[in-house]
């Protein structure tokens, strides 16, 4: 939720040089962005994502029981190694995991150093704090999430952690890691927007979507290390955050691509026009 009203206020700073180039309402530029549309679905789905975290978090304790039923035979082969991290240096990798992933969301904010985005900016930091909104609320209300899966952090496995900290209701909050799907949102959402606002730079333009991987394998790579998710929990928050970080940007420029909106102001009044182009 933090990171919602942080990148609502990064996005606010820079409107007033640019957003006097388009009309009011919808965007010009390679995507098409309604603006009353996609600040909606921001605002609303910072009210929501609230909410619903605020359920996610409230889960009830792990009981005593519970705790001594854990069996790590149990655990998969592909999640076997989160059992085998040293809960010694679970605080230093989940703090570093929070620096990269607040680091790595705000980089689209960055797009307005870009010569060719930031006639659009308005439009693009709009588009990206829906994309936020979208993403994390698919995490809260998604069949997917924590709302309606219960996994175990595997730190609940480790004995040698203080029972009260084992027995948090956050520990059954393991599938599927919001800090890596919001780290890979904020990536590939970058890479997308420049690979659509770059097509003179050709083949290398995906070059652009590896550099985005790099800040998302480290991130999961440390809440395996803070002992916060299983090795499946990061490669599902890294798909569905990658995904969004694309589709998103992608289902707009498809938009742009086959609506044209015409508006004309005739003598007799104003009078607009919307043509679908399919």
């Amino acid at each position: 939720m933090k990171l919602i009203w942080l990148l609502l206020l990064c996005a606010t700073l820079p409107f007033s040089n640019t957003s006097a180039q388009h009309n009011p309402g919808d965007s010009l530029g390679v995507y098409h962005v309604n603006r009353w549309a996609s600040g909606g679905v921001a605002l609303l789905g910072a009210y929501t994502n609230f909410e619903g975290l605020s359920r996610v978090k409230d889960k009830p304790r792990l009981t005593k029981p519970e705790l001594n039923q854990l069996m790590t035979n149990s655990i998969s082969r592909l999640n076997r190694s989160g059992l085998k991290q040293d809960p010694g240096k679970r605080e230093q990798a989940h703090r570093v995991s929070d620096i990269l992933m607040y680091g790595t969301a705000s980089l689209p904010f960055l797009l307005l150093l870009d010569g060719k985005v930031k006639k659009d900016y308005l439009d693009i930091a709009l588009l990206y704090l829906e994309t936020v909104a979208l993403t994390s609320n698919l995490y809260t209300y998604s069949p997917l999430g924590p709302t309606f899966v219960d996994r175990y952090r595997p730190l609940a496995f480790y004995e040698e952690v203080p029972l009260e900290e084992r027995q948090s209701g956050n520990m059954r909050n393991s599938f599927y890691s919001g800090h890596v799907a919001t780290t890979a949102m904020g990536g590939f959402f970058l890479a997308k927007v420049l690979h659509d606002y770059h097509p003179e730079w050709g083949s290398r333009r995906w070059l652009l979507f590896g550099a985005a991987a790099l800040p998302t394998t480290t991130v999961a790579w440390l809440r395996v290390r803070a002992l916060k998710h299983f090795p499946s929990d990061v490669l599902a928050g890294g798909l569905i955050g990658a995904g969004m970080g694309i589709l998103i940007p992608e289902l707009h420029r498809k938009l742009q691509n086959r609506m044209k909106v015409q508006a004309g102001f005739g003598l007799q009044g104003n009078t607009l026009g919307v043509i679908w182009a399919f």
